[in-house]
Order: structure tokens, then C-alpha cells, then sequence
């Protein structure tokens, strides 16, 4: 009878030992299922940010070259001006009499 005991204690404490073996190597897969996924969720964030970039680059040459030629524009607008100082120290004189600047 004591050899049964003794035969079934072993079986017990290998079954216990295999258990915790099951689930120290559950806990290792998990543990690099989550790494797993925070890399490739870093991937996918990295790869917004770089789309993000690429858009707000677009956006500023877009506005670059809008912004040159309406300046462009404005200044060909200021050529074709004819200059009138007499004019425009009327104005000067006027502003400053009214107590601008």
C-alpha cells in the first residue's frame, strides 16, 4: 500500500511540476504576444506619423507657391502703379495732422 502512496505522490508532484511548467511557458508566450503587439502598433504609429509629415510638407510647399505668386502678383500690380509723390505727401502730411504715428 505504501508503494501506491509513494507511486501516486510522484505522479502528483510531476503532474504539479508539469502545471507550473504549462504555465510559466503560457505567461513567456503571452508576454511576447503583448511585446509582439506594442511593436506593431510602434510600426503603425511611426508609419502615421511619417504620412502626417508628408501631408503637412505638401501643405506648406502648397502654400509656399501660393504665397509666392500672389506676391508675385501683388508686386506686378505695384509696378504698373504710377509713382505720385505730390500725391502721397498730401496723405502723409493729412495722417500726421490727424495725429497718426
Amino acid at each position: 500500500m505504501s508503494d501506491i502512496l509513494d507511486k501516486l505522490l510522484g505522479v502528483e508532484k510531476t503532474a504539479a511540476e508539469m502545471v507550473a511548467a504549462a504555465e510559466e511557458e503560457a505567461a513567456a508566450r503571452k508576454a511576447r504576444a503583448r511585446a509582439e503587439g506594442q511593436k506593431m502598433h510602434s510600426e503603425v504609429l511611426k508609419e502615421k506619423a511619417a504620412e502626417a509629415e508628408r501631408a503637412v510638407s505638401a501643405a506648406r510647399e502648397s502654400c509656399a507657391r501660393e504665397r509666392q505668386g500672389k506676391n508675385a502678383a501683388y508686386r506686378a500690380k505695384l509696378a504698373g502703379r504710377q509713382a505720385r509723390p505730390a500725391e502721397l505727401a498730401r496723405e502723409v502730411m493729412r495722417f500726421l495732422d490727424q495725429g497718426g504715428a
